[in-house]
């Protein structure tokens, strides 16, 4: 999640929707990062610098004062990309529908 603030209420409301829905995350073996131009960015619970924090700005072509969430996959690649609170069921949807996904949840169907 790319957001200008720590505090940004579109940041805030996606943070509360994920942990509303924690065993659904955990579940596709996801990892949230908090990527902020003013304030502490973090990747999954560990702090990321500045200069990393812009890097991946750079990356994914996110402005200083964007809000935008963004899927990347385990390769890296960008897989879907919302510029305001998302709906997690849809990003579950398309998690769901990759390969390798399909494959884990045939060989174990969750817990959630």
């Amino acid at each position: 999640v790319f957001a200008p603030t720590e505090n940004d209420p579109r940041l805030v409301e996606t943070v509360r929707r994920i942990e509303a829905s924690r065993c659904d995350f955990a579940d596709r073996d996801m990892v949230l990062g908090r990527i902020v131009t003013d304030g502490a960015s973090t990747l999954d619970g560990h702090v990321v610098d500045a200069e990393q924090a812009q890097r991946l700005m750079t990356q994914y072509g996110i402005g200083a004062n964007s809000f935008s969430v963004v899927l990347i996959g385990k390769d890296g690649g960008e897989k879907l990309r919302v510029n305001d609170v998302p709906d997690l069921q849809a990003i579950y949807a398309v998690i769901d529908g990759m390969p390798m996904r399909v494959r884990e949840m045939g060989a174990d169907p969750g817990s959630c």
